[in-house]
């Protein structure tokens, strides 16, 4: 459950924020990288270039709510990543509650592997990304229930490719209500999405669930939702 907090705590006043807006010249080959308590290490909507690992100290991860108030999703301690995800901009702020020292890699160089622990924060990233496409297509009426089911299907596309999986199926392991739900629509108002994506040619029914079969066309279509 996300919990609400004044600005102050634990996110640090904008003066703190202020002083961390240069881009960071570490990032390369696992350099190391020095946050002082309060110093920002990215923001919601910055380009995603970088996977951290926690080396010592500690983050908060959170998001900025109308008021001045967060929502703390999660703190990274020693050995915790941060900055995971699939998007091309972070979806949540992180920030240093104290003195934090963390390793630079790039994205392209993480592999979870047999890490539950990396596997579990990769997991909730996605989740808060999904949550955020959902809420921020809710918002902008305009582009249609379409474009949020092909935002979903996009993201797990590239989900299932970071796993190994075969990008274009999305198994039928992922039940049409649960799907709805990420979607803040009925199973019926789903199903018509889903019956608009086939007529398209974008999608078809297989043996073990959907095969997405023009993911180029549905990136396009998803595109003002991403």
């Amino acid at each position: 459950m996300l919990t609400s907090v004044e600005s102050q705590s634990p996110v640090a006043p904008r003066e703190a924020q202020d002083a961390a807006d240069a881009p960071a010249s570490a990032g390369q080959g696992g350099e190391l990288r020095t946050l002082a308590p309060g110093e920002i290490l990215f923001r919601e909507g910055d380009a995603r270039s970088h996977v951290f690992r926690v080396e010592k100290g500690a983050l908060c991860l959170y998001r900025s709510l109308p008021g001045g108030v967060q929502d703390v999703l999660e703190f990274a301690f020693p050995g915790d990543l941060v900055g995971l995800g699939y998007l091309d901009n972070h979806v949540a702020a992180a920030q240093a509650s104290i003195e934090t020292s963390l390793s630079c890699l790039p994205r392209s160089a993480l592999d979870p592997g047999t890490d539950t622990g990396a596997r579990a924060r990769l997991t909730a990233a996605i989740e808060r990304e999904v949550a955020f496409l959902d809420e921020s297509l809710v918002r902008r009426e305009s582009l249609g229930p379409v474009r949020r089911v092909a935002a979903l299907f996009v993201t797990l596309s590239r989900y299932n490719a970071y796993e190994g999986r075969d990008p274009s199926l999305v198994t039928d392991s992922l039940k049409c209500g649960v799907v709805a739900g990420y979607l803040n629509m009925t199973v019926d108002q789903l199903a018509a999405q889903l019956a608009e994506l086939e007529r398209r040619g974008l999608i078809e029914p297989c043996e073990r669930g959907l095969r997405l079969r023009n993911l180029d066309a549905l990136e396009r279509l998803a595109d003002d939702a991403a």
